[in-house]
């Protein structure tokens, strides 16, 4: 599996509080040394929510600049946010 892929299957099982998603998404991005911390756009995608999960894009510059959508669901309290599916495009 390539690095990208192996970050992608960490970030499916991810749990974390609702507020710290995007900076865990770079974070396990730049453990799996798919890119720098700092070269990561994660940001809301306001337009997606689908069953209830909210959207959130990720936008990996480099050669390929590749993008990952992440869907992740939060608790009936909004403070924990569980990831239910990662596309890559």
């Amino acid at each position: 599996m390539s690095k990208i892929d192996d970050a992608i299957e960490r970030i499916k099982i991810l749990e974390c509080p609702a507020g710290e998603v995007e900076n865990r998404i770079a974070g396990i991005l730049k453990e799996y040394r798919v890119s720098n911390n700092s070269e990561v756009e994660v940001e809301r995608y306001e337009g997606l929510v689908i069953n209830g999960a909210e959207g959130f894009s990720v936008k990996i510059p480099g050669d390929k600049q590749q993008s990952i959508i992440v869907l992740a669901n939060t608790g009936m309290d909004d403070y924990v946010a569980k990831v239910v599916d990662v596309y890559i495009k």
